[in-house]
């Protein structure tokens, strides 16, 4: 093997026989012409582009793998309780005050459902609204509570806790060794400790402090919103049967709207499925009603 003092630089005009493929294989500067080698050459040490000079590729690299980066964008939900909330006020909005129009539509007073179907629209959307709230703040307690406890493990197990998340992770390949890097951060910061172990050993997220009147506000005023669909054809149709016809159309069609666009959000691929589902359960549901009703109405005594 020579000495490094054998070595020596191979002349400029070598070059012209070196191809440009093979200098760029053997790590040479491909875009280096005859001339420009002795200036550049000379910059390769304190030059501010002397990654790129040496190595041509990866500024081409880096700049496709960003691009790539900014191509891809992940589509999720961000507030997925906040279109929970909504389904549920509409989902329950458009049937009970659909059914029990329909029900009292037998009666045959346009008035009856009238004043029957705001009364309970308005106390439904309070109930709902209300089942929200204690819902939210429910969920918000037993965070509170449980991260006490978690806070109190930590601090009085330490080494259990640890040994709880190499149990998370042993399924996926991960042991002891491979995590202690994780484990010294969380012996220096207890706090990022503690949501660590409330969300991946307790899947719990921390809720919004004001999640609990949104769920209110949401709940109850999609509640009112479908609620008014089916009512609205009683304040300008004198005639009941007329009116439960509009009422059962305009209805119908808003429970397939509904449910398709409810589908597209939740299961894209049985959207028409879901909208069929939603009407039918709406359906269903007024149909019994005013069975129901007719039935008591016919058998009772006339006064």
């Amino acid at each position: 093997m020579p000495s490094p003092e054998e070595y020596s630089l191979l002349p400029k005009e070598s070059l012209e026989h070196v191809p440009l493929e093979m200098m760029e294989k053997k790590g040479n500067v491909a875009r280096l012409s005859v001339g420009e080698y002795d200036e550049e050459s000379s910059l390769n040490s304190s030059s501010g582009s002397s990654e790129e000079f040496r190595i041509p590729h990866r500024h081409h690299h880096d700049h496709s793998h960003n691009h790539d980066l900014k191509r891809h964008v992940e589509e999720h939900f961000s507030r997925p309780e906040l279109v929970r909330d909504c389904i549920m006020g509409l989902s329950d909005g458009l049937t009970v005050p659909f059914a029990l129009a329909a029900g009292l539509s037998s009666l045959g007073d346009h008035k009856i459902v009238i004043y029957g179907g705001l009364a309970e629209l308005v106390s439904g959307a309070i109930s709902m609204g209300l089942g929200g709230y204690l819902a939210a703040r429910s969920e918000a307690d037993h965070y509170k509570t449980e991260r006490l406890r978690e806070e109190e493990e930590v601090e009085l197990y330490p080494k259990e806790e640890e040994e709880e998340i190499i149990e998370l992770f042993e399924p996926y390949g991960l042991d002891r060794e491979s995590m202690e890097p994780m484990m010294v951060k969380f012996r220096e910061n207890t706090e990022k400790f503690v949501d660590f172990m409330m969300k991946f050993e307790l899947n719990l997220e921390m809720p919004d402090p004001n999640r609990s009147w949104i769920s209110a506000l949401t709940i109850g005023t999609s509640y009112l919103f479908g609620g008014f669909i089916p009512l609205l054809p009683y304040f300008f149709v004198v005639n009941t049967t007329r009116a439960l016809f509009y009422s059962i159309f305009f209805t119908s069609l808003t429970l397939l709207t509904f449910g398709y666009v409810k589908s597209i959000y939740l299961r894209p691929a049985q959207a028409v499925i879901g909208a069929l589902q939603t009407f039918a359960i709406g359906a269903v549901a007024a149909a019994s009603s005013y069975a129901l009703v007719a039935m008591v109405n016919t058998a009772s005594p006339s006064t």
